[in-house]
């Protein structure tokens, strides 16, 4: 989902958008990449209705909003969202493209860094690189 933990049936975006954010800004630094909501890591299909938006546009509205202010504006337009129907259910695909600038991921407070913290996606994993690796990395990419 987007902000409901499912395990806790509560809304709780600290833990669910911070997952979300973060894995959209690992793409966003490293080829690009498709992410699913409503979807769960067993791949079963929860859809994005616990989410509890009243439609669908609301949802991407606000995953538009949560993106810009986690990630900047102009990261925001290298991420399109869209809804699908899946067994009677709404999943969103989000679709990033690769940044042709180091996207930092600053949220609520809870970077860990100053200047925002860097992710990126090493296999299915999303990884949160240190200053010094930040710089290595982005050095590699111009």
């Amino acid at each position: 989902t987007l902000r409901w933990n499912l395990r806790e049936a509560r809304k709780d975006p600290t833990v669910v958008t911070h997952a979300v954010l973060k894995t959209i800004a690992a793409f966003l630094n490293t080829d690009g990449g498709d992410l699913l909501i409503g979807v769960a890591d067993d791949k079963s299909i929860v859809g994005i209705e616990e989410d509890r938006f009243e439609n669908d546009d609301n949802f991407l509205l606000h995953l538009s909003h949560v993106i810009g202010a986690a990630l900047g504006d102009r990261a925001g337009t290298l991420v399109d969202g869209k809804m699908e129907t899946v067994h009677e259910k709404t999943v969103c695909l989000v679709s990033c493209q690769r940044s042709p600038e180091p996207v930092y991921f600053k949220w609520r407070g809870m970077e860990e860094y100053e200047e925002g913290d860097f992710y990126v996606r090493s296999g299915p994993e999303t990884v949160k690189l240190d200053p010094e690796s930040t710089a290595k990395y982005i050095q590699t990419r111009l």
